[in-house]
């Protein structure tokens, strides 16, 4: 009974720090997804010359921040206000400034000709890219290590009590 109370306690940290790397994969998967968005959006304002909400509804998306802030905008643009800070209301694992750049591409989409609204998409992707190389750097350091301390701290308590 003993040793698994032990092994339960390694788990459970284990878990947690499980859990916190899961923020770095998060924030990975939203920003490689907002790229394939913004390629996708790019290949059908050219040559699709599709409506913006029919290509937002069509984009399939496997990061659940990107649909919830592709649901938020939508509804903006449905009720016909500007973009603001509250389609990030339920997106918990942006900075500030990346909250920014991508309230920004938001804000532009719609309201260029065909030209510029493509170079400012792709001025975006470069924006994202470089959010994606930080977010890749910031997943090796603590993703991993978030893991492993949660491992070896259910070690130490399990040792501790022993």
């Amino acid at each position: 009974m003993k040793y698994f109370l032990l092994g339960v306690i390694v788990f459970i940290c284990g878990y947690i720090g499980y859990g916190l790397s899961k923020f770095y994969i998060a924030r990975l998967k939203l920003f490689t997804s907002l790229i394939n968005f913004s390629e996708k959006l790019d290949t059908d304002i050219n040559f699709g010359k599709a409506k913006l909400l029919k290509i937002i509804e069509e984009f399939n998306s496997n990061s659940k921040e990107l649909k919830k802030i592709l649901d938020s905008y939508t509804l903006c643009l449905n009720e016909g206000k500007a973009c603001s800070e509250e389609i990030f209301k339920d997106v918990k694992i942006l900075k500030d400034e990346e909250k920014h750049v991508i309230l920004c591409f938001f804000s532009e989409l719609g309201k260029l000709d065909v030209y510029n609204q493509t170079k400012q998409i792709e001025n975006s992707k470069i924006k994202f890219q470089e959010i994606v190389n930080s977010c890749t750097e910031e997943k090796k350091k603590y993703g991993t290590l978030y893991l492993k301390l949660g491992i070896i701290l259910g070690l130490l308590i399990a040792l501790i009590l022993f």
